[in-house]
């Protein structure tokens, strides 16, 4: 199978097992899973965030898909209303995530699932070493030196991973369907208390701060987490808009060249989109 950047992916949250509670491991995980596709020089970067309320119309619905291991969602017709071609969807259990992989273009061919272990002790490691492995069984190989930067070590436990998915909840309900003022900090702070050295919780919660418009702050737990994970390209997008709204045009136009590195993509031309990025929210 040929490769194509312009082939995006979304990855949905993955649910809990049905004999199984509601917890946020299967958010935390979907986030992780999210951050090791930007990578991936044969994708299209496209984050779930940017479509919640596209996939998911009402809070409730999403809320729902979720908590809910038996709430359905129409692949074939989302993915053609949202013109993408590739989904990663799944559940888990306490041990292992079930993985499928959607492709929209031969909707009837089921590809193999995949079992991969939830490896806290390894920092996930193995966990995504067996994502890529099965990507790569799928036609969508990705290559080794990104392959390699997306296995920095996650330091977490199942109650970081907890905290970390219930806080993602709360900011995809918040940015997709609005609130009654800022975004309540409580819920991030847990998940960073929970697990200071994960750059999950550290990157969500830069993003939290940047919701709420505290830029300074935001670009704090931006640069703590690039020191946990170096080719987090999600936080230099934060740093980047933290630029943009924080007036410096230097720091916008540096992490827009920054991210274009770690993701291979043309240094120059995205620096150039940093500067008019700036220009057209400070102009």
């Amino acid at each position: 199978m040929t490769q194509s950047p312009t082939d995006q992916c979304i990855v949905l949250p993955f649910r809990a097992d049905k004999r199984q509670p509601f917890n946020g491991t299967g958010l935390a995980l979907h986030f992780l899973v999210g951050n090791v596709l930007v990578l991936h020089t044969g994708l299209k970067e496209m984050w779930f965030g940017w479509r919640v309320k596209k996939i998911f119309p009402q809070m409730t619905t999403f809320q729902r898909y979720c908590r809910d291991g038996t709430a359905e969602l129409d692949l074939v017709q989302v993915s053609r209303s949202q013109q993408v071609r590739f989904w990663i969807y799944g559940s888990h259990t306490e041990k292992d995530a079930r993985l499928h992989f959607f492709d929209a273009q031969t909707p009837h061919s089921v590809s193999p699932s995949a079992d991969l272990a939830i490896t806290i002790d390894d920092g996930l490691i193995g966990f995504r070493t067996q994502l890529l492995t099965w990507l790569a069984a799928a036609g969508r190989t990705m290559p080794k030196e990104q392959a390699l930067a997306a296995l920095w070590p996650e330091s977490i436990s199942p109650e970081g991973l907890d905290a970390v998915g219930q806080a993602l909840e709360k900011f995809y309900i918040h940015s997709a369907y609005g609130g009654d003022g800022p975004l309540d900090g409580f819920p991030f702070e847990k998940a960073v208390s929970a697990a200071p050295e994960s750059f999950l919780a550290q990157d969500l919660y830069g993003w939290a701060l940047y919701r709420n418009q505290n830029y300074k702050a935001a670009r704090n737990a931006f640069l703590t987490s690039l020191r946990i994970n170096p080719a987090g390209a999600g936080a230099m997008s934060g740093l980047m808009w933290c630029g943009v709204y924080g007036k410096d045009l230097d720091e916008a136009m540096f992490w827009s060249g920054r991210k274009a590195d770690v993701c291979r993509q043309d240094i120059q031309s995205a620096c150039e989109e940093g500067r008019q990025r700036y220009t057209k929210v400070n102009k």
